[in-house]
């Protein structure tokens, strides 16, 4: 019997440790724009951008345009993707397309630095106040396997105050 309770101590010790260790989903809010990713990402200051986030596989970009910009023009986020997709033409982004409800493109960068190719999804959102490009990149060869993972991270994104 004291085997027996032993044995059990033993794996219930063992399934506290392993879910310990077990990202959990924590929302980001910056600028009237919340995210839900993990509480693997960190909150940095990239110059450039409004909020990026980062993690060991994922790191997160995102620019917020004020509709100012775009003062006596009554722009759709379906040209405003379009404009992002132009902006970004020397990069060979796809086309942009609809999946589940998140305008998205991708494409690929060579870090020079690093040497090393990351690749993007690409999504445009329309907020409160303004337009929004989130970036999610990741290395090359990760992006086939966190595509998914990239997708629950766009669909998350919200706006208001």
């Amino acid at each position: 019997m004291k085997r027996i309770l032993l044995v059990l101590t033993a794996l219930v010790l063992l399934v506290s440790l392993v879910s310990c260790g077990e990202a959990q989903p924590k929302t980001f809010t910056a600028e009237g724009m919340s995210v839900t990713l993990t509480d693997a990402f960190t909150k940095r200051s990239v110059d450039g951008y409004t909020v990026t986030y980062d993690s060991k596989d994922v790191a997160v970009f995102a620019i917020k345009e004020s509709f100012s910009l775009f003062e006596g023009y009554d722009v759709t986020l379906e040209e405003y993707a379009d404009l992002v997709r132009q902006s970004n033409a020397s990069r060979n982004p796809t086309a942009v397309v609809e999946r589940d409800g998140v305008l998205t493109m991708e494409y690929s960068f060579l870090n020079e630095s690093e040497n090393e190719t990351y690749k993007y999804l690409c999504t445009m959102f329309k907020g409160e106040d303004a337009y929004w490009v989130i970036q999610f990149a990741t290395k090359e060869n990760a992006y086939d396997g966190l595509f998914d993972t990239l997708m629950t991270y766009a669909k998350s994104v919200s706006f208001g105050a």
